[in-house]
């Protein structure tokens, strides 16, 4: 088949207006009469709810609605109806997780909003909350929903088990049988946009318009209808862009309900916006699991059973977990020629955020599973992976238990490819050190019967008046280039260019019914009505022309936007004219996936259209100090059947592996008493673009016969096989088989730590206090926290959340300590602002005013004084950037350079200043989620840490608060002997950045005092080193250290040693120092000394890692600082 527009690489559709910044976002969309919604959230993971008084709300000035769940009635969610439609869209009777939403209100403004939602009295019976599902399913485990919403049991929402084949006799008859348990927990689909509405009821014509971040206007607007108590034609979904989906936003999100009802109430338009937390606090995620796998294997290598049993955490809500837990079946039955198989499955309620679909819907997990068996099966078969998995490779014309029917199927192929590109034999063979290659497969239903409705589109096509084709679907393009695609495959269908065709998507009042972009339909589904609508558009302008011209259609070709007679080549017409000679045409095409809906008791039956099946391989570097795994190259082989624009799929892949990568080595939810404490994107570890490998990409042909021109879906399966090819690829690398996700450097540098049988002397004792603190930690489950908690909390005293403070500019210093030394205000110094504004939404600070200093000319600029010590002065409000681009200090310091260029982003080094990354405070996430902590709330409030999740804390000096100092310059600066020079109402003094600090984030300077400057002393005959370590370029340090070395005759006679990041002052390493003075720094000699830094030290129960990881640290910088020029 000639093809003029399908596998063309076309540009994508809309992106000149994203880049900009013309595309029209839910965040953009301004309507006359706007209000502004805020939504208030239970403080509780589960409480029974005995009251609201919204008196006081309704009260205050600028308020126009508010609602509660009697606004709503008994109306509930429909999702998948029956038991799995557990949910309302305000609590009902109960809260069921940290965040749930319990009122909400719009107002003229969201500041007003926000402070009404303060005065809504909720009264709460706290109920005991369960957070894991194994507690969950415990005898004395409370309810978290009533038996019509657990058909399987006290909290279980779902209880499936089924056999596919002969099981026993499978087992009889293997050679062997292997048995694992992989976990891993909570990930978040991280869209740069988050979730947003803006509602607009209009009461006379008693419709309801809604502009949504959504990938599923069809099933928005249903679920909106059923929730205000409308039909669903009063409602109509409009057309924006969407940043973002992964899943995410595949079904209905909250806020769309609320701003409905509340325009409904308010008679006037409401916008709500998610902030980021209430992203990651109300958002659906992907779920957490346990898998545990049993696989039985003949002598000849073929998979007599595969055996899974799956314990899924639902969350509070169900949502569409249901299909959640027949994609997790699937890859277990389907993924290689597997003979037999069972699966089991609890869908267990918890008190934590509700799951949701996620890209992938639990295949990479399962797969990760499944993946590391047969590399396990391959080593006990002495049979090389990659060739074990080929001969094990689908089949077309395969059936599997599952009953899936494989017709076309580029497995194999997939598999060479990705060895190939890869250099699978020479790098399996000869791997450096600490290197490894690893690869997997995956396999992913394409146009599946997912949906109660079935899996149909409809796309409507239309040549307008003034020529222009437009194809209208209720599909919603979230930047996987489908109004591209779509555009193409019109275009090809009607003989005209991809720039002829413009997709216009969403509009549910524009458009024909389609089930929208999730569930990897739309390239499949609505591709092939979009090409029935086409060609039947193409049969209208044909019967039209023919008529005009009279001739029969069989005379008229259109080929590159042109109509033209066969017989008369000087006949023709463009777009406008065959316009101008038929009018406008429109024509609709339908189509339905013809695959079987499952057996709802076993899930048997060939539940989709065709199949996607893919490789991947990857090669990682471990590094021994830190535990980071580093993705150095992945080779990706997809059989998209026909790829309809190779950059979108190729796209897709490097987006589907990035977030792979990801959910391998650093994402993961972290939650205490129910609420993620990791909510924002600094904490939780998103992948950058930095973190971005080398991909390198072959797209296998298979071509579909039931896929529009041949394609199948292209997107969601690229992050299926990603996990499992890294896992398997550090497993080569390190010997070690990783069975909890995410491979953090914690983890890993743990693991290698234990494989190598190495224990660091510790010696506690050597810090005096430590018996007091052990004896203290021990006491803490049972009675200290205990105790704190219920009751200390009571008397805590946390900043108070006040109107927005005022800004006062001071015109030169002396101004400045007269706006400082004023009793009655509380004031705070901003400068660049990268703390403090941030601190103020997360609800740890609360000023009266803001003090900005950011030009006051005395604490600007860098000056160096000559002398007997010559002295380099930085101004205290100098940005970072223009400290790291000064010619004399990246001379003179270029130990201060590197440092700075370690800290956060380029953008933010524009803005952030030094004296601000010595001031800032503290990153503890208890702190920073505003728990009612210690060092927050008072000496009544308990540390989070101590029996939270305390990997980024302290492993030395940690009392009664086990935040670390989370500046990156004070222990370089420390090193170099700095010092901090601080005016006041009593004048100037100067302090030893070594000595600034009382605690983490809590310097010896008096609340009327600054800092004007930070002096650093030249000292001739130096080497400096600074080494850090963050989980991501930029990050905060999970640990540093910094060393200045002085020389006589090439041996030391002077060393500062210093560390951040693991106590909460500076950690200065004296034993160290005395053991390397008189030395030339040799490697054994700093290996000795190195791990004294460690001496006394007294870690928590989640950063141990630390302890390895200093001393490795500490080893770099002292060899670093031993190589002089």
């Amino acid at each position: 088949m000639s093809l003029h527009e399908v596998g063309k690489r076309r540009h994508q559709a809309g992106i000149e207006m994203r880049v900009r910044g013309g595309a029209v976002y839910t965040h953009d969309v301004v309507l006359t009469g706007m209000l502004f919604g805020a939504i208030l959230r239970s403080p509780h993971p589960h409480a029974k709810i005995l009251s609201i008084d919204t008196t006081a709300a309704r009260a205050l000035r600028g308020v126009h609605a508010v609602i509660t769940n009697e606004d709503f009635g008994d109306r509930r969610y429909y999702q998948l109806g029956g038991s799995y439609s557990d949910r309302s869209p305000l609590a009902k009777g109960k809260v069921r997780y940290w965040g749930e939403e319990v009122a909400a209100v719009a107002a003229e403004t969201l500041a007003i909003a926000e402070q009404a939602c303060a005065l809504i009295s909720v009264q709460y019976e706290v109920l005991a909350p369960v957070f894991a599902p194994d507690d969950a399913l415990g005898a004395h485990a409370p309810e978290i929903h009533g038996r019509e919403n657990a058909p399987g049991g006290k909290n279980l929402a779902i209880r499936f088990s089924a056999n596919y084949g002969d099981v026993d006799g499978a087992l009889a008859t293997a050679a062997f049988v292997l048995e694992d348990e992989f976990r891993h927990g909570i990930v978040a689909p991280s869209c740069l946009e988050t979730n947003g509405t803006v509602a607009s009821y209009n009461a006379g014509e008693g419709k309801l318009d809604l502009w949504t971040a959504t990938q599923a206007p069809y099933f928005i607007r249903k679920e909106v209808a059923q929730a205000v108590g409308l039909n669903e034609k009063q409602v109509r979904i409009r057309s924006v862009e969407v940043g973002g989906g992964f899943g995410g936003k595949s079904k209905i999100c909250e806020q769309e309900a609320l701003a409905a009802m509340l325009s409904i109430k308010a008679k006037r338009p409401v916008k709500i916006t998610l902030n980021r937390r209430d992203e990651f606090v109300s958002g659906k995620t992907d779920h957490a699991k346990r898998i545990r796998i049993r696989t039985a294997v003949a002598e000849d290598g073929r998979i007599l059973n595969r055996n899974v049993s799956v314990q899924i955490d639902n969350g509070a809500y169900t949502a569409y977990a249901p299909t959640y837990v027949g994609a997790s079946r699937q890859r277990t039955t389907c993924l290689y020629r597997v003979e037999t198989a069972h699966y089991d499955c609890d869908l267990v309620y918890t008190n934590k955020v509700p799951g949701g679909q996620y890209r992938g819907m639990g295949a990479p997990h399962t797969i990760w599973a499944i993946e590391s068996h047969m590399d396990e099966i391959a080593s006990r078969l002495k049979r090389d992976p990659l060739e074990y998995r080929i001969s094990q490779a689908n089949q077309p014309g395969d059936v599997t238990p599952l009953k899936w029917r494989i017709s076309t199927c580029g497995l194999t192929e997939c598999l060479d490819a990705a060895g190939r590109m890869i250099g699978w034999d020479e790098k399996r063979k000869s791997s450096a050190p600490l290197r490894g290659v690893g690869v997997a497969s995956m396999i992913h239903p394409s146009g599946g019967v997912i949906y109660q409705e079935g899996n149909f589109s409809n796309s409507r096509a239309e040549l307008t008046a003034e020529g222009r084709v437009i194809v209208h679907t209720q599909t919603a393009d979230t930047g996987t280039w489908q109004n591209t695609t779509l555009a193409q495959v019109a275009a090809e269908a009607l003989g005209v260019g991809t720039e002829d065709v413009f997709v216009s998507h969403m509009d549910t009042e524009d458009a024909p019914p389609d089930l929208g972009s999730a569930a990897s339909r739309v390239t499949f589904v609505t591709g092939n009505a979009t090409l029935r609508a086409a060609e039947n558009l193409k049969a209208k302008i044909l019967s039209a022309l023919s008529r005009q011209w009279n001739c029969g259609v069989e005379k008229i070709a259109i080929e590159n936007g042109l109509a033209c007679h066969v017989s008369e080549p000087n006949r023709t017409a463009d777009l406008h004219e065959i316009a101008r000679l038929t009018g406008p045409l429109e024509a609709e095409g339908y189509f339905s996936t013809p695959g079987e809906r499952p057996d709802p008791k076993t899930g048997e039956g060939n539940y989709a259209a065709t199949y996607v099946f893919g490789a991947q391989a990857a090669e990682v570097e471990v590094d021994r100090n830190t535990g980071r795994i580093t993705v150095l190259r992945m080779a990706v082989a997809q059989d998209v059947g026909r790829a309809l624009n190779p950059t979108a799929v190729e796209g897709q892949i490097y987006g589907g592996v990035l977030q792979g990568i990801g959910m391998a080595l650093q994402e993961e939810m972290v939650f205490e008493e129910g609420r993620p404490v990791n909510a924002s994107f600094l904490d939780y570890a998103v992948p950058r673009i930095g973190s971005a490998p080398k991909i390198d990409i072959a797209l296998v042909e298979t071509d579909d016969p039931l896929g529009p021109y041949g394609a199948k879906a292209g997107a969601e399966p690229t992050i299926n096989a990603t996990i499992a090819a890294i896992a398997n690829a550090v497993f080569h690398a390190t010997g070690i088989r990783f069975k909890e996700l995410p491979m953090s450097p914690d983890r890993v540098l743990a693991a290698l730590e234990a494989n190598d049988g190495n224990k660091p002397a510790l010696k506690p004792w050597k810090r005096v206090y430590n018996a007091e603190v052990a004896t203290v930690r021990a006491m803490y489950p049972d009675v200290v926290f205990p105790a704190l908690r219920t009751v200390g909390t009571k008397f805590a005293r946390l900043p108070k959340k006040s109107s927005r403070p005022r800004i006062l500019v001071p015109g030169d210093a002396n101004e400045l300590v007269e706006f400082l030394s004023n009793k009655h205000t509380k004031s705070r110094i901003v400068a660049g602002g990268t703390d403090i504004f941030v601190g103020l939404k997360q609800g740890i600070y609360d000023p009266d005013q803001l003090i900005d200093v950011s030009r006051l000319p005395e604490l600007q600029g860098i000056s160096f004084a000559e002398g007997a010590v010559s002295t380099l002065r930085i101004g205290a409000a100098t940005t970072l950037d223009k400290i790291a681009n000064n010619e004399r200090v990246a001379r003179l310091f270029p130990s201060l350079v590197s440092c700075i260029n370690l800290i956060a982003t380029p953008q933010i080094r524009r803005v952030a200043t030094i004296a601000g990354d010595l001031c800032q405070e503290k990153r503890c996430w208890f702190f920073r989620s505003a728990f009612p902590c210690y060092k927050l709330g008072g000496p009544t409030c308990p540390c989070f840490a101590v029996l939270g999740d305390s990997r980024h804390h302290s492993i030395n000096g940690a009392k009664r608060c086990a935040a670390p100092n989370p500046s990156d310059l004070a222990p370089l600066l420390s090193s170099l002997n700095a010092r901090a020079l601080v005016i006041g109402p009593s004048g100037k003094r100067s302090i030893p950045v070594e000595e600034l600090y009382l605690w983490s984030g809590l310097t010896k300077i008096g609340g009327d005092e600054v800092i004007e400057a930070i002096e650093i002393p030249l000292v001739p005959d130096t080497t400096v080193a600074f080494e850090k370590f963050g989980l991501r370029q930029g990050d905060f340090a999970e640990a540093s250290v910094a060393v200045q070395a002085q020389w006589a005759d090439d041996v030391v006679s002077a060393l500062h040693i210093y560390a951040g990041a693991v106590s909460p002052l500076p950690l200065r390493a004296r034993k160290a120092e005395a053991l390397l003075t008189g030395t030339r720094l040799e490697p054994d000699a700093v290996a000795e000394a190195a791990a004294t830094i460690v001496e006394g030290s007294l870690p928590l129960g989640d950063n141990q890692y630390k302890v390895p990881l200093l001393i490795n640290l500490t080893k770099q910088a002292l060899l670093a600082a031993s190589r002089r020029n």
